[in-house]
């Protein structure tokens, strides 16, 4: 894959954070992964990560359906879930079950241990990979002899921001 330049931002950007390069790299990055594999950023994929995108914070997939309404014939919901598992499968979204809600990624090369960090006043969306959860985790299921696929941890709270606020 062409070097792109990373979205370069801290896990909770400020406020007065330009977001237009995390943008543009979030879809430049689906764009080149789907030539590099062979398969198809259709204008409907692009528009549901276009919205996702746009902010560091989530969206249930309702919400998403809402603002494709506002500049395309509405969609159907299993048109935009398609979309979502698409690009999840591919990397550049991902899923909080907590609150059934889909954010863009701003990262890359995980390696399964991700956690979300959640600010509940701003809804903004940081995403970490802690070293010491990767290794505490597969320790635990060791001894619960359960064996792990990929670990997402949801951590709610305040962002500095809200907190200074």
């Amino acid at each position: 894959m062409a070097h792109l330049p990373r979205c370069d931002s801290p896990p909770f950007p400020a406020v007065d954070h330009d977001h237009g390069r995390c943008r543009s790299w979030i879809l430049q990055r689906a764009e080149q992964l789907c030539q590099q594999q062979g398969i198809r950023f259709t204008p409907q994929r692009q528009q549901v990560l276009a919205i996702l995108s746009a902010s560091h914070r989530s969206l249930g997939a309702y919400d998403i359906l809402e603002r494709m309404a506002e500049s395309t014939r509405r969609p159907t919901p299993a048109a935009v879930y398609r979309a979502l598992a698409f690009l999840m499968e591919l990397g550049v979204v991902h899923r909080m079950s907590g609150n059934n809600a889909y954010f863009a990624c701003t990262r890359t090369n995980h390696q399964h241990i991700m956690q979300f960090w959640i600010c509940r006043r701003c809804g903004v969306v940081a995403e970490t990979e802690s070293s010491t959860i990767a290794q505490a985790i597969p320790l635990l299921a060791e001894t619960l002899e359960f064996q792990t696929a990929w670990v997402t941890m949801e951590i709610e709270g305040e962002c500095r921001t809200c907190r200074t606020a």
